[in-house]
């Protein structure tokens, strides 16, 4: 799903800087389409990874653990 939406959104910012030139009829530098193009992608990768929650198996926790948290604190 990240790469996926990454790559949507790198030829997207591509694509419309092309435009923008085009329009201006100025050519495209390849350095800037590049930098665009990898920033949009990066941003939206990891916009993606941090709104997604992938559902993770936890091990079965053993009793010795569960019985540190039970029970009231004696200080």
């Amino acid at each position: 799903m990240i790469v996926i939406v990454s790559v949507a959104v790198a030829l997207v910012a591509f694509i419309l800087y092309a435009l923008e030139r085009r329009s201006k009829e100025e050519p495209i530098v390849w350095a800037d389409a590049a930098k665009f193009s990898l920033f949009g992608g990066l941003t939206s990768a990891g916009i993606v990874f941090a709104t997604t929650a992938e559902v993770v198996s936890v091990p079965e926790v053993p009793a010795v653990v569960q019985e540190m948290f039970v029970g009231s604190p004696s200080f």
